[in-house]
């Protein structure tokens, strides 16, 4: 199995701020984008019974990709954006240790 890595974050918004979190988290997505090394995609999702919880998640190459993402001053303005909408904020780094495919 390849072992990756992944970026997994969770984020309860301050209510009535769902739609500028997702436009700012949005915003984020192009500054990671914009990277010398960047993710290929993220995903954000909503919680169906508390519309304030969000959690997104992107696979990475490799940590030093991460470590490199969350040392650029533009991502870092862009992830203070984001957070600035929150809570709570709870990113983190996983690696892939299973998976499963039909």
């Amino acid at each position: 199995m390849n072992k990756g890595f992944y970026t997994l974050a969770r984020w309860k918004v301050k209510p009535g701020m769902e739609e500028r979190f997702i436009e700012a988290w949005k915003a984020m997505g192009e500054a990671f984008l914009n990277l010398p090394r960047p993710a290929t995609h993220g995903t954000l999702i909503q919680s169906v019974s508390d519309p304030t919880v969000f959690y997104s998640f992107g696979p990475w190459d490799d940590i030093d990709e991460i470590d490199a993402m969350r040392a650029d001053p533009a991502a870092r303005e862009a992830v203070q954006q984001v957070t600035d909408l929150c809570e709570e904020a709870t990113p983190g780094t996983y690696q892939v240790v299973a998976e499963m495919k039909s």
